[in-house]
């Protein structure tokens, strides 16, 4: 699998590999059936068919495993496209009231036209941003246009989130999140609702954040919320987001203000993909990149690490129940009722 990661991140990446590429696909022994499995468990089998197009390279590809990428590809361009538009009747929709918001993560990229194909990237919910004093009016608003709030979470019952439970619509095909915050815990000076709001631009009548907002939104989604600082793990998804973006930055990233996600985020990256331009003063040691490496790989080693660290979230996120359950009558009456989650979150499972 580690080679198969190599191979994909040079499919994605944005260096001119089409030369080497060309001659390691049009092998006599490729197997185009790790493309597919490996693409596919990364989260990037669309990301990758659609970079291979855009280096000239579908012409290695075998003519049925070409179609059937292509019919991928193509519904997942017609459902971004289905996305997009419920994205925009919804800005219509908080614009009439009123509502100071701003499109996140996966819809923000997508709307802010950053992708080649629109069939690039994969999405999954509707994510936006609005101030606290609007999180609830804004829940409203959607009940009352039928959309039904999932039920909420044994913590998120007692505990404020991040954000409401989903809002799904029986006639729409996005799930709705409304955020009143981006990160499971509080970091300083580290992607500020207020700022994100006040600096949110405009594009095709749809507000999203800035370039650089949204790739710190992306790294500390996958660094913090998702746990990849404490896991070391690399998200290919994000990596590729990030290059996308960094695609369309006027500057470089100035290292000297990154967050520690950060650098632990490009530390991960580099284990696969090929930075644009080196910058020996935010590389890290060999040892620590050879830590990285080690841990990545489908081994013992990856196994042991990736328990031992979700033992020990299991293990922080039950010392904070024990604090909820001491404090709060009716969440020690929850507890009982939700046995289940009770376990998953001692496991460290989202």
């Amino acid at each position: 699998m580690k080679k198969s990661k190599a191979r994909i991140a040079s499919i994605l990446s944005f260096e001119p590999n089409e030369t080497e590429l060309r001659a390691q696909l049009g092998h006599k022994n490729m197997d185009w059936e790790w493309f597919v499995k490996a693409s596919s468990q990364l989260g990037v089998m669309t990301s990758a068919y659609c970079r291979l197009e855009q280096k000239g390279l579908l012409d290695l590809v075998p003519e049925d495993l070409n179609t059937y990428l292509s019919g991928i590809t193509k519904i997942n361009r017609n459902r971004n496209q289905t996305l997009l538009n419920q994205v925009k009747e919804l800005s219509a929709l908080f614009n009439a009231h009123g509502i100071n918001h701003v499109f996140i993560k996966g819809c923000a990229l997508l709307a802010s036209g950053y992708f080649k194909d629109f069939g690039e990237r994969l999405i999954g919910d509707i994510d936006l941003l609005v101030e606290p004093t609007n999180l609830y009016k804004v829940e409203q608003l959607l009940l009352n246009l039928e959309y039904v709030s999932a039920k909420p979470t044994l913590f998120g019952k007692h505990k404020r989130h991040r954000h409401l439970p989903r809002l799904v619509h029986p006639d729409m095909l996005g799930a709705v999140e409304i955020h009143s915050k981006l990160l499971r815990k509080n970091i300083p000076k580290v992607l500020n609702p207020e700022e994100i709001l006040n600096n949110r631009i405009t594009v095709n009548q749809i507000y999203v954040p800035t370039v650089k907002t949204n790739l710190d939104i992306l790294i500390l989604n996958d660094m913090v919320n998702d746990f990849g600082y404490l896991l070391k793990s690399t998200n290919f998804k994000s990596c590729y987001d990030s290059l996308v973006l960094e695609q369309q930055m006027d500057t470089p990233k100035d290292n000297d203000k990154i967050s520690k996600y950060h650098r632990v985020f490009y530390a991960l990256r580099r284990s696969y993909f090929e930075p644009l331009a080196e910058d020996s003063k935010n590389r890290n040691s060999s040892v620590v990149k050879n830590f990285y490496k080690h841990i990545n790989k489908n081994g013992i080693i990856r196994r042991i690490y990736t328990g031992l660290v979700k033992v020990n979230i299991g293990l922080i996120t039950c010392l904070e129940g024990v604090k909820l359950f001491v404090k709060n009558k009716r969440f020690r009456a929850d507890v009982w009722s939700h046995k289940s989650e009770v376990i998953k979150l001692f496991r460290g499972e989202k």
